[in-house]
């Protein structure tokens, strides 16, 4: 990115069907948006889209949102979309992990408040939860977060926290560095 381009954060999200990502795109390269990184999902039938683009300076937020508000009105399902101003200039490289990047796995029973409970004590902790993942099968409720410990002063203290916490909470709780889990979990 130079000096003079900027970047949004753009939010979309809309019932799902097939066409919804080439749409997208095809808006924003229309006013020569370069997509630097996507993240996109299906739950439960509903299609939802952040991206991060950068742009040249003529074109403002207000004009992306024109742009996809063209899109929403000419679409078959409705799209919902918000646009957001980068103003960071030391947003993280697309796809890196932040060294001090663990995932955290959270297993126990389907209750209400599970995931309140498993971001407060992440919260509790200045841990920065940086991707999480949900599903629910068979009366067991599974969350994988990928988090970032920087801010937390001991790792150890954390752990015995967490020890404390699976106690207390009944969850099966497992932390593991994010390099240590890519290592297990890729397949080859």
């Amino acid at each position: 990115m130079t000096a003079q381009q900027h970047q949004f954060v753009i939010s979309i999200t809309s019932r799902d069907r097939v066409g919804i990502v080439y749409e997208v795109a095809t808006a924003l390269s229309e006013l020569r948006g370069d997509i630097a990184d996507v993240r996109q999902s299906v739950l439960c039938g509903y299609f939802t889209m952040i991206l991060l683009v950068t742009f040249p300076p003529e074109v403002t937020p207000r004009a992306v949102e024109r742009k996809l508000s063209e899109l929403d009105a000419n679409s078959e399902t409705a799209i919902a979309a918000t646009v957001t101003a980068v103003h960071n200039a030391a947003v993280a490289a697309p796809g890196v992990v932040p060294a001090h990047s663990y995932v955290l796995t959270a297993i126990g029973r389907d209750r209400i408040g599970f995931v309140a409970a498993v971001a407060g004590f992440c919260a509790d902790h200045a841990i920065n939860i940086l991707d999480l993942s949900t599903t629910v099968k068979d009366g067991s409720y599974v969350m994988i977060l990928l988090v970032d410990l920087s801010g937390c002063a001991s790792i150890q203290q954390v752990r015995a926290d967490l020890a404390r916490f699976a106690a207390a909470t009944e969850f099966s709780l497992v932390l593991q560095h994010h390099d240590i889990f890519r290592a297990t979990n890729e397949i080859a």
